[in-house]
């Protein structure tokens, strides 16, 4: 009887094996052997691991520069979790809204359900990550160099079920890593997920609420099902929790924030409508009821006529203690000025509004001490 001799690795497998007359059954072993072989060297193949670690680098666009820092972590197997970073201008740091990585690819976005933003598209070439990374209407190519491992975040992130007017959906609480045993927290409306990363490093717990949310009275139950969430919560001052709106839903967050047993401790309003005096009511409880309420717009906001909006919210809002109602000139709706040329030509990158921040955090220190 001859012998069936046959070979495989890991990069082929050997010629087709002929029996002899007859013994047809020695071919069908032949295959499924080969087959199995085949299946067993595939498994043999190296993993290649995750591009986790501290990336950095500059992007430049009309003559000027701005370095940038991407941190990778795997936060679950096989899963990638990203945060872009701004060393010269803290402001505009955000975790990634979507992030996927198929080897060698990487793309990431700031938040795709909003528009304009911050978005790359990169390739992985051993410790580089090339690419191009699109702004608004710029696009600017990059070569960022792993630095070591990813920076810890300071603050963990927990998904809770939040039930409201028979509905269950996801909402994302972020608790600082410090050492105070309670902190003061945040209900979100409408505020996109920088903010609330920004604000839990400074110390407090943060609760966003889904996009899914709708901006009429179903907002209402939302906020008052999250305020009761986060007072339940062992890492929360239940006497220090307030809501923080951004938009249209502004009304039915106030209507919530009043209607809370306890009330809301503070109520922040960004972008609020209020363009009569009628329609500035709703927010006159928060007078009523003596809850702290400060109240921003951003002069190049189109959806709102902003002298007039302005004017409506301080007349019910800014004439007592721990009421203000500020605007910031050439700012977006975001609290964004946007990047521009400058007289020489050379481009001048977005900034957050001057005083922005800095403002907002200082009222709500003295509100919640």
């Amino acid at each position: 009887m001859k012998s069936v001799w046959y070979a495989c690795s890991a990069e082929r497998i050997s010629a087709p094996i002929v029996a002899p007359r007859g013994r047809w059954w020695l071919s069908a072993v032949a295959l499924a052997f080969t087959t199995a072989c085949s299946l067993d060297s595939s498994r043999d193949q190296p993993t290649i691991p995750l591009p986790t670690g501290h990336y950095e680098g500059p992007i430049t666009y009309r003559g000027s520069e701005l370095r940038v820092a991407l941190d990778l972590r795997e936060a679950t197997p096989g899963q990638l979790q990203g945060d872009i970073s701004f060393p010269e201008n803290p402001g505009l740091s955000f975790p990634a809204g979507q992030l996927r990585y198929k080897e060698p690819q990487l793309r990431l976005e700031q938040d795709p359900t909003q528009p304009g933003g911050i978005s790359l598209h990169a390739l992985r070439e051993g410790d580089f990550l090339r690419g191009v990374l699109s702004w608004d209407s710029a696009q600017v190519d990059f070569v960022w160099v792993r630095r070591g491992e990813a920076a810890p975040r300071g603050y963990r992130e927990q998904d809770l079920k939040l039930r409201y007017a028979g509905l269950g959906q996801l909402a994302t609480m972020r608790l600082p890593e410090d050492t105070v045993a309670r902190h003061p927290a945040v209900v979100m409306l409408g505020v996109p997920a920088a903010q609330a990363v920004r604000l839990t490093r400074q110390g407090y717990v943060t609760l966003v609420l889904p996009a899914a949310v709708p901006t009429d009275s179903g907002a209402t139950a939302a906020v008052s099902a999250a305020l009761t969430l986060l007072r339940t919560q062992a890492a929360v001052d239940s006497s220090k929790v307030g809501v923080w709106s951004r938009g249209p839903a502004a009304p039915w967050a106030v209507a919530a924030a009043a209607q809370a047993q306890p009330q809301a401790a503070f109520v922040v309003l960004e972008g609020a409508p209020a363009r009569t005096a009628a329609e500035a009511k709703a927010y006159q409880v928060l007078s009523q009821q003596r809850i702290p309420a400060l109240g921003l717009y951003a002069a190049l906001d189109t959806s709102l006529n902003i002298p007039d909006n302005y004017r409506n919210l301080r007349r019910v809002l800014g004439l007592r203690r721990n009421g203000m109602v500020r605007t910031y000139p050439r700012a977006t709706a975001a609290f964004i000025v946007p990047g521009r040329a400058g007289a020489n030509g050379q481009w001048q990158w977005p900034t957050p509004a001057p005083g922005y921040w800095e403002g907002l955090t200082d009222w709500l220190r003295a509100v919640t001490k």
